[in-house]
Order: structure tokens, then C-alpha cells, then sequence
């Protein structure tokens, strides 16, 4: 046994000398970066985020950060985490979709040919004020930004450096110059970023404790007899149980309410959601939710609505919504169809013949197309978007998060929970598939792991 630790202690201490195993630098996650370093708390506290990585386990803290980098960097702390995207030596090409579609940078700024070269403390204010303090914009003055050498900040990122400087988050040296041109370290990158995000999250409520939300998930209610369809008296039949047991319906709109602001839920809160938008809906669901006085949330797809065999007409939509027992979300306009059989694009995932910008171009228009349909048809903007088939990436998530949807729905079975100051879980919530099952529904909540 002595032997044994004689041996273990002599390989632990060949590993020390070699440097193979250094205690210092492996808290930081990065062979490369000492706890002595001086940026050490930030790259820790942003790897443990998971908005920073290094390459063969170090992190080159003192070379330059490229453009493509930090923009990475930016969009993983705005909410794209875009390292499951794309791979190869075009993985940027997602960021830079996207922040050229969210207006954080003009497309001649970040290109083929410059996204490798480092980034420029004046373009590093631009990304960051656009991205994570877009309001500061709108509060600043006027006055040129307090440096000696502000008038050679060019004219266009002058705004950004100004409102970068006045939230603190980048200075000048000592000698007072801005130095716009100036490079960036990538540990200086990264304390740049922690230095943002901790000012974000300054006002940011703590996070509660959690609250189970089933949410049911339903599509046709009719006399079909086949697919996603259920007969109205079953339908009505689970809806009162639910009612029986103590169930109160809510809102998407109500969870918001309790994750941003503490407002209280009813005991035993339930979400009932029917997807797509069938006519049926109004001539079956809607009469019921009026007989039992319950609430449901129903999920359009603007190109099948009035002109669908199928389809809910908008006189009915603005019916069942001034009821005030229905509310309606997206389900995209005309990306509900699978056609990737065909080399075609399925949901609303990429196609693999397309690129990253004309993806995010016509995911953005189709769902700011559902989105302003609805709005203008009674009145409510959706706050909730419906992935078709449950399918979704990362870009998706940023994208309709960004245009407003502070929900998302996957066709995950389980039962959500949603926690006070934590507006990450109003997203990809789960949902329990009721289509096909015509029994208790108190009981398929139990056996997904309900304990109210």
C-alpha cells in the first residue's frame, strides 16, 4: 500500500515538473492561463458560462482577438449560441448572418476577407452597445467622447464609443488617447464581455423557485376518427377533470407575468394548447371552454388561415379572442411544411443548400409576418412561438426571441417548470401530446413526473 502512494506521489510530482498537471492553471480550464493572470476571474467566470473557448486547452490570453471571435463571443452573451451551427473554417458564418440581419454591424464591415483580422476597439464598442445596450443609444448626449484623440474615432462608431464610455465598459489609457484603432487581447475580450454582462444583470431580479406548468398540447378536435384528431366528447370529458381536480387554466401571457414580475399563479396551473389552427377549434373547443370557463391558447399558421378547407376564418379568431377565453400565437406563416424529402426545408430548420444569411432572411420575414398578421387581425401581438413538429436550433431560438416572442414551445413530452427571474425557462418549454391518448389526464400528468 506504501508503495502504491510512494509511486502515485512521484507521478503526481513528474506531472507538476513537466507542467503537464498544473493546479493553477486548470482551475482556469486553460493550461495557458494562471490564477495569477490578471483577467483569471473573468475568462473563468466566461467559461463557466460557456461563452468563451480555447483550442487544445489553452486560450492564447495575450493574441489578438479576430473580429469573427469576438462577434462570437458578443452573440453567445445576447442569447446565439451559435457553436452547434456551423463547423469548419466558415463557423462564423451564423454570427455574421445574424448580426448583419439585427443591424449590430453593416455587411461590408465584417467580411470573407477582414472577419479574420483582429478587431478594433471602435468596432468592439459598436458590437457591444448594439447588441447587449441598444437603450444607451437613445440616452446619450451629444458631446464628443472624452478622449484626446476622439476626432480620429470614426464619425459612424463615434455614437457607440461615446455610449460605451459613458456605461463604463471601455475606458482609455493613461496618457487619455481612445486609441480606436487599437487591437484587443483576447483576455482583454473577454474581461470586456464580463464587464457587460455584469452591468446587464445588475437590475436583473434572483431567480425563484420553480413552479410545474403542464402544458397540453392538442390539435383537432373533431368526429374524424384518424390523426391528430379527438372527439369533442372526450375532449370536453378530460377538460372536466381537470376542472374537478383543482386545475386552473392560464395563460402564456400569465407565466411571463410571473417570471418578470412575482406576479402569483392561481394553485395547479395548467396551459392547454390546440397547434395549427383548425376550424374545428371554433366549432367544437371554443363552445366548451365557454360551457366550463377555461382558458386555451391556440397556435396559428398564417398561410393556412381563411383560404384553408381546414383552416380557422379570422372573423372567428377575433370572435373566440374578444371572448377573452383564447388567446392565438405564431406557428409560422409558411414554414410549417416538411419538405425535406426533397431537398427542401423542413419547419423551420436551414436547408443545406442555403446559406446563413438568406436562412436568417427568410426566417425573420416569415415570422415577423405571423406575428404582424395576428396583431393586426385582433389586436394582440403573439408573445409565443410554436415550433412545427417540435423541430428548432439555436438560430431559430435567438432569432424569434428577438422579434419578441418571450415563449417557445417544443412537442418534448414532460412538464414544464417555470421559475421567478429566469426568463430562459419560457423556452423551449416541454408540452405533454394528448392527440392520442383518451384517458385520465390527471393520470398521464403523474406518470410525466407531476407532483402538484
Amino acid at each position: 500500500m506504501k508503495t502504491r502512494q510512494r509511486a502515485m506521489s512521484l507521478l503526481m510530482a513528474l506531472f507538476l515538473a513537466f507542467g503537464i498537471l498544473s493546479p493553477a492553471a486548470a482551475a482556469a480550464g486553460y493550461t495557458d492561463v494562471s490564477n495569477s493572470h490578471w483577467a483569471y476571474q473573468e475568462i473563468t467566470e466566461l467559461q463557466r458560462r460557456g461563452l468563451i473557448q480555447g483550442s487544445g486547452g489553452k486560450f492564447r490570453p495575450n493574441e489578438p482577438i479576430s473580429q469573427q471571435a469576438f462577434l462570437s463571443m458578443v452573440c453567445r452573451a445576447a442569447g446565439l449560441d451559435d457553436r452547434k451551427l456551423q463547423s469548419g473554417s466558415n463557423w462564423a458564418d451564423p454570427a455574421i448572418a445574424y448580426a448583419v440581419y439585427q443591424g449590430w454591424c453593416d455587411e461590408e464591415e465584417i467580411t470573407a476577407t477582414s472577419r479574420t483580422n483582429p478587431i478594433s476597439r471602435e468596432m468592439a464598442a459598436k458590437l457591444l452597445v448594439n447588441a447587449l445596450f441598444p437603450e444607451a443609444l437613445d440616452r446619450q448626449d451629444q458631446t464628443v467622447p472624452p478622449f484626446q484623440d476622439a476626432d480620429s474615432i470614426s464619425l459612424d462608431r463615434t455614437p457607440y464609443v461615446r455610449a460605451a464610455a459613458d456605461l463604463g465598459l471601455i475606458g482609455g489609457y493613461a496618457d487619455g488617447r481612445f486609441d480606436p484603432q487599437g487591437t484587443l487581447t483576447r483576455a482583454a475580450s473577454a474581461a470586456l464581455l464580463c464587464r457587460a454582462l455584469r452591468l446587464r444583470e445588475q437590475s436583473a431580479p434572483p431567480v425563484g423557485a420553480g413552479v410545474q406548468v403542464p402544458v397540453l398540447m392538442y390539435h383537432d378536435v373533431s368526429y374524424l376518427g384518424y390523426g391528430y384528431s379527438k372527439t369533442p366528447e372526450i375532449f370536453k370529458a378530460q377538460m372536466q377533470e381537470l376542472k374537478d381536480a383543482g386545475f386552473h387554466p392560464v395563460f402564456f401571457s400569465q407565466l411571463v407575468d410571473y417570471v418578470e414580475n412575482g406576479t402569483p399563479l392561481p394553485d395547479k396551473p395548467i396551459v392547454i394548447t390546440l397547434d395549427d389552427g383548425y376550424r374545428t377549434n371554433y366549432q367544437y373547443v371554443y363552445p366548451i371552454l365557454q360551457e366550463l370557463d377555461m382558458k386555451a391558447e391556440i397556435s396559428l399558421i398564417g398561410g393556412a388561415m381563411q383560404f384553408s378547407n381546414w383552416g380557422l376564418r379570422w372573423e372567428e379568431v377575433q370572435e373566440m379572442a374578444d371572448s377573452g377565453l383564447v388567446h392565438f400565437q405564431a406557428h409560422t406563416y409558411l414554414m410549417h411544411s416538411d419538405e425535406s424529402a426533397s431537398g427542401g426545408r423542413l419547419g423551420v430548420l436551414k436547408m443545406s443548400s442555403e446559406s446563413w444569411q438568406a436562412y436568417v432572411e427568410a426566417l425573420g420575414a416569415d415570422t415577423t409576418k405571423i406575428l404582424d398578421t395576428i396583431e393586426s387581425r385582433i389586436g394582440a401581438r403573439p408573445i409565443t412561438f410554436t415550433y412545427p413538429r417540435g423541430k428548432w436550433n439555436n438560430m431559430a431560438e435567438a432569432l424569434v426571441t428577438s422579434l419578441g416572442c418571450k415563449v417557445s414551445l417544443t412537442t418534448k413530452d414532460g412538464v414544464a417548470v417555470v421559475r421567478q427571474g429566469d426568463p430562459s425557462s419560457l423556452h423551449l418549454m416541454d408540452r405533454i401530446g394528448m392527440d392520442f391518448l383518451n384517458g385520465s389526464v390527471v393520470s398521464v400528468l403523474k406518470k410525466y413526473g407531476y407532483r402538484g
